[in-house]
């Protein structure tokens, strides 16, 4: 228990191993101490299974989650579509119609009015 003060020495129970304290980000070959007590303890654990093998051929797991064979299927390409340009209601109408269904109904009233407003003023004039 002396080695724990150490600085980058993990001291672990054999009964609670798993891949993230002995390989950590994948990269397989960490250096591991074992005692003769805790070879004991892990015939009794993996007494009835055969002691784990090695899964994979390639032990470079970053390269392999990253190739593009893998992001392919992961992540498939989207379609590129174009962002909407942005139309101003108040200067485009149809837009505003869009927004404001009576905008129309009153475009078209204001519009009569000012045409009104002209004749009566050329008939006075």
């Amino acid at each position: 228990k002396a080695f724990r003060n150490l600085p980058g020495v993990t001291l672990l129970n054999v009964n609670r191993l798993n891949l993230l304290h002995l390989a950590p980000g994948g990269h397989l070959g960490r250096f591991c101490i074992w005692t003769e007590t805790a070879f004991q303890d892990l015939g009794e654990i993996y007494s009835s299974e055969t002691l784990p093998r090695d899964v994979m051929k390639h032990a470079d797991l970053t390269r392999i989650i990253n190739s593009d064979e893998i992001q392919r299927v992961v992540r498939p390409v989207k379609d590129q579509r174009r962002p909407a340009i942005k139309k101003n209601p108040l200067k485009n109408i149809n837009v505003m119609v869009r927004l404001n269904p009576y905008a129309k109904i009153a475009k078209r009233a204001a519009t009569l009015a000012l045409l009104k407003r002209a004749k009566a003023r050329a008939v006075a004039n």
